[in-house]
């Protein structure tokens, strides 16, 4: 994925982060891709995604989201961001 693409990403999850929408992060997954936040263990499928998005959405009612890092490995991308004046890290993965 090139910069732009990579960056164009970035900036259209951060907008779903912020759309108090969960369904609408767990659309950047394929359908059996993977979600780690933080140090939970990872939600597999869009279903676990969408879940585990609205847990931490309800707990953080008020979060915006600030992209901080893209980092890619492989068909991994690493999503770094700031809310809360605290970085977190979402390890976004597609599998085939």
């Amino acid at each position: 994925m090139d910069g732009a693409k990579l960056n164009e990403f970035g900036t259209r999850y951060t907008q779903a982060w912020c759309s108090q929408r969960a369904a609408s992060v767990a659309l950047f997954f394929a359908d059996r891709g993977s979600l780690k936040i933080d140090d939970d263990g990872p939600a597999v499928g869009r279903a676990a995604i969408t879940s585990a998005v609205q847990g931490f959405m309800t707990a953080f009612p008020d979060l915006v989201v600030r992209m901080h890092e893209l980092i890619v490995n492989g068909t991994q991308v690493t999503y770094g961001w700031r809310g809360s004046n605290r970085p977190h890290r979402c390890r976004h993965e597609s599998r085939p």
